[in-house]
């Protein structure tokens, strides 16, 4: 008796903590890359001449990388390091920079091989770098149907304001 009026006293408790917590709301959930961002990463696929397999790459990279204006896809290392890759901080011009110098790797060491290119990369850690890149690309294909967002843009010479 003293035991299920323990257990009792125990669950009513719990269930007004529960009911006392605040609700909470699920987060909003956006598209993994904004519009914005997939026309910018289309339009640098063109210019680079990258397939259908490499634009789901790149734009892959950028959701993992996920860098601040500056290291949109995590080129060249910390932000003032001198690589050329950083010349530009607003959101707009670093984005190119940053996807082009993504683009020509993508382009020049990409061979299919997420892991060996993950060791170009990301050499610290090239199998959970790929293995991550590799997750993103599923998902990025699962929100946009399959196909690359947006219609594809014809090649032209990028201009920055």
């Amino acid at each position: 008796m003293k035991t299920t009026f323990i257990s009792m006293a125990a669950a009513l408790l719990a269930a007004v903590a529960n009911a006392s917590a605040p609700a909470r709301q699920p987060a909003a959930k956006g598209p993994l890359i904004p519009a914005r961002e997939w026309a910018m990463i289309r339009q640098i696929a063109v210019n680079y001449d990258l397939d259908e397999e490499r634009t789901w790459l790149l734009a892959a990279i950028r959701r993992h990388e996920n860098g601040r204006p500056g290291l949109e896809f995590g080129v060249g290392g910390p932000m003032d390091s001198g690589h050329p890759s950083h010349r530009y901080r607003d959101g707009y011009k670093s984005f190119y920079i940053q996807g082009m110098w993504a683009a020509g790797t993508v382009r020049k060491h990409y061979k299919g091989d997420l892991v060996e290119f993950g060791k170009r990369y990301n050499p610290p850690y090239p199998t959970q770098w790929s293995n991550g890149v590799s997750s993103l690309i599923r998902r990025l294909k699962s929100e946009n149907g399959g196909k690359l967002p947006g219609p594809k843009p014809p090649k032209r010479k990028i201009d920055f304001p």
